[in-house]
């Protein structure tokens, strides 16, 4: 299909439905709070390019991992090697898959050996209340890692007893199993989740199994004036991995993951302050078996473990302003058969105001933060945002800062037959920049982001190559400008809703490599649709598409694909049932590529139903 016809399918997919019936009334939109570490503001006063997927978003599209929803958001580029987010690197805005974070509730999720584990998010999808999306730069709220993004993953506070059990099954031997209770009770309010997902695999030796367990529970004090948070997540992914990793003609590959959270934090309100004490673990277990048998020589074993604990502060005054304060410890373990036994102790601290001026409607937050590692030495990550309120409509806003990444553990010391690390990088940094303008208001059904960004990222690690034969190797590269356009806009009405979504990004880089793995495969254009559209009171239709093109070095292979995936929904007060269908036009596909002739496909025309019960006392 060439590109033209592409684009036209593209526009007649989501052009359509917009022809169903006007309804007078516009659907409100929801207002968020991003859940910040500090200064939490309005979706409509934040200075910065967000987009949150609310649970009622979720429940809709034609999705079962964070992985795939992700998709449907501008200026992700969410490189699946398999399905339901089985193994994911997540780039956003031409970064590398090191270069995003991921949160849970706030608490950092980066992995030291490597950015492949980021998305071994352990939280079960019946538990998430939304998915915020913040992108640019993110190093002076969040710490290193938040190079270009940071996602952060809100799971729900239970209001009422719920019990919901869910069953699906589908192409390639799929099935599912899920199961979601939430028992508040008094100043308790608590849940928790099981599910379980398996597949045989929709090439030779792709088969999977994920279990996850989730638990999260709320203990307010008596006086009413601070609550005790509690949350324990355990993930477990087994895989064939055919041709996950280095070359496509690897069929044996085996592994399994195991990823497990548990943080504790406190939330208090002392006059004007509101303090956050809190700490953390994460562990992550890694094995992998390069001939899946019990051949020693081909088995990896990785075992990081990271502690934390921080406290983070905010004060609202009288005239509106805020100011942040926090402070962090962490330290990483990492215990490996091919990396060794490494550690690191990083100490993080973060300050930042918000100044009201002109009669409120001009807005200034600036920042700093301020990072040393135990061996990387110390770095600052100064940052601005500003906003000016043109109208109660209207809003023009920009932001600024310094960012900068250590290593990962893989990037310093792998080694193996077609890979070399090199002890010897220096930290990534960069400078970033953007420019936008945002209508949105709450009587109106549409809303609409644009703007314009501009990373120069300098010393960027990626794994590179001057010869086929020759092995990876991971370098600095000197100098990579990565700038661009994203356009975001969404149209509600009662019975129905459209998004459209497009990004452009364009490359200048200083070094003229042959090869490189991930950083400079990036997409050049980008864009998402979707319309979801209700009726007969109990059915939700939700078309979505996406259209890609990505940048390539070899014309003989194609650069573009256009993917689209439907779902239809009926629900009703103690039951629903879903039927969906995922690539709906079977399109031949890769979302990663190991060079400009080997393209990982995805699967093909995916069809999945499901059915699930519920009991509340709603």
């Amino acid at each position: 299909m060439s590109k033209t016809s592409t684009f036209s399918l593209f526009l007649f997919l989501f052009a359509a439905p917009l022809t169903a019936q006007q309804d007078s009334a516009a659907q409100v939109l929801r207002e968020a709070t991003v859940l910040a570490q500090r200064i939490q503001l309005p979706f409509s006063q934040e200075s910065r390019t967000i987009q949150v997927l609310h649970r009622e978003q979720l429940q809709t599209m034609p999705a079962r991992s964070i992985s795939e929803a992700l998709q449907s958001v501008a200026g992700l580029d969410v490189r699946q090697r398999g399905p339901l987010g089985i193994q994911t690197d997540l780039h956003v805005r031409g970064g590398g898959f090191d270069q995003a974070l991921v949160l849970l509730n706030g608490v950092r999720l980066s992995d030291p050996q490597t950015g492949h584990h980021l998305m071994n998010v352990p939280v079960d999808w019946s538990a998430i209340e939304r998915i915020e999306v913040l992108k640019g730069p993110g190093a002076r709220i969040y710490g290193q890692n938040a190079f270009a993004c940071a996602v952060n993953i809100v799971t729900r506070v239970p209001l009422h007893r719920l019990l919901k059990v869910g069953l699906a099954g589908g192409d390639f031997g799929f099935r599912s199993f899920n199961a979601y209770a939430a028992l508040p009770k008094g100043r308790l309010r608590q849940h928790a989740a099981f599910s379980a997902d398996f597949s045989d695999g929709y090439r030779p030796n792709t088969d999977f199994r994920i279990l996850n367990g989730f638990y999260q529970a709320q203990l307010e004090d008596r006086n009413g004036k601070g609550s005790w948070n509690f949350l324990a997540d355990f993930n477990a992914r087994n895989f064939g991995a055919n041709g996950y990793y280095g070359r496509l003609e690897f069929t044996d590959q085996y592994e399994e993951v195991q990823t497990s959270v548990a943080n504790l934090g406190y939330t208090r309100q002392v006059g004007r302050w509101t303090h956050k004490p809190r700490i953390a673990w994460r562990r992550n277990q890694d094995f992998y078996d390069f001939q899946r048998s019990n051949d020693a020589n081909g088995i990896n074993f990785h075992l990081s473990q990271v502690l934390s604990a921080e406290m983070n502060s905010a004060a609202r005054w009288k005239n509106g302003q805020q100011t942040g304060l926090g402070a962090s410890v962490e330290h990483t373990a990492l215990s490996s058969s091919r990396l060794g036994q490494r550690a690191r102790q990083t100490l993080n601290l973060f300050a930042e105001h918000r100044l009201l001026l002109l009669r409120s409607r001009l807005d200034l937050t600036p920042g700093l933060a301020f990072s040393a590692f135990s061996d990387f030495g110390a770095f600052f990550y100064p940052g601005i945002d500003a906003g000016y309120q043109l109208h109660p409509r209207w809003r023009v806003y920009t932001n600024a800062g310094y960012n900068y990444r250590i290593p990962t553990f893989t990037d310093l010391y792998y080694e193996d037959a077609g890979n070399k690390g090199n002890p010897d990088l220096k930290p990534e940094r960069a400078f970033s920049t953007e420019l936008g303008l945002k209508y949105q208001a709450s009587d109106k059904p549409f809303s609409l982001q644009v703007a314009f960004f501009r990373r120069d990222g300098r010393q960027l690690i990626d794994w590179a190559k001057d010869n086929p034969a020759d092995k990876w190797e991971t370098r600095n590269y000197n100098s990579v400008l990565m700038q661009g356009l994203e356009f975001n806009s969404q149209y509600r009405r009662k019975r129905w809703s459209a998004t459209l979504a497009y990004t452009y990004l364009d490359a200048q880089v200083s070094d003229a490599v042959p090869l490189s793995r991930y950083t400079l495969n990036h997409l050049r254009h980008q864009l998402n649709g979707s319309v979801e559209y209700r009726f007969l009171k109990s059915f939700q239709v939700h078309l979505r598409g996406r259209w890609c093109d990505r940048i390539v070095q070899n014309s003989t292979v194609k650069s573009d694909y256009f993917v689209a995936d439907a779902r239809l929904r009926f629900a009703r007060r103690r039951w629903s049932a879903f039927a969906e269908t995922i690539n709906l036009f079977d399109a031949v596909y890769g979302e990663l590529r190991y060079s400009d002739t080997a393209v990982l496909t995805m699967p093909g025309r995916w069809f999945r139903i499901g059915v699930e019960g519920v009991m509340s006392d709603e």
